[in-house]
């Protein structure tokens, strides 16, 4: 994918991408999801300055690793919020146990958003941030 580096902060970037038609049609990824101007943060490895072109790549298994943070953590307390609330506090409540364990999933749910976006400083930094690998000939912006 190619960017245009709109500012540069140290070593990360502010590259302004445009999705083209056929990047927004596939919807493989979430970006065909998203409006089609998009400004994103980018680890600078490549020396890039504000005017540059440059070729943005994800770490391997990145979007794989994060997929699996932001929908396996909440299914998994999801999970864990109904069988606690079936099988342990429904026995104690006055209630339908069906209904408590509704609540306690949804409440698993809740709770694993809270602890993932309390995570978020540690995995900002990390693998899961696009880089900037290399200088890009002026061209069309957009998904490849």
């Amino acid at each position: 994918m190619k960017g245009l580096v709109k500012d540069s902060m140290g070593d990360l970037l502010k590259v302004h991408i445009v999705r083209n038609e056929a990047c927004g049609e596939c919807r493989a990824c979430f970006s065909g999801y998203m409006k089609k101007d998009m400004e994103i943060e980018a680890k600078n490895l490549c020396d890039a300055e504000v005017g540059d072109w440059v070729e943005l790549e994800l770490q391997e298994n990145a979007f794989m690793n994060a997929v699996l943070i932001l929908y396996g953590i909440p299914l998994v307390g999801f999970l864990a919020g109904i069988l606690l609330g079936y099988f342990v506090v429904g026995q104690f409540l006055p209630i339908s146990e069906s209904l408590t364990a509704v609540v306690f999933g949804f409440l698993g749910i809740f709770l694993c958003y809270k602890w993932i976006k309390s995570q978020n400083p540690r995995w900002e930094n990390g693998k899961y941030r696009p880089l900037a690998v290399s200088l890009a000939e002026e061209g069309e912006e957009g998904c490849q």
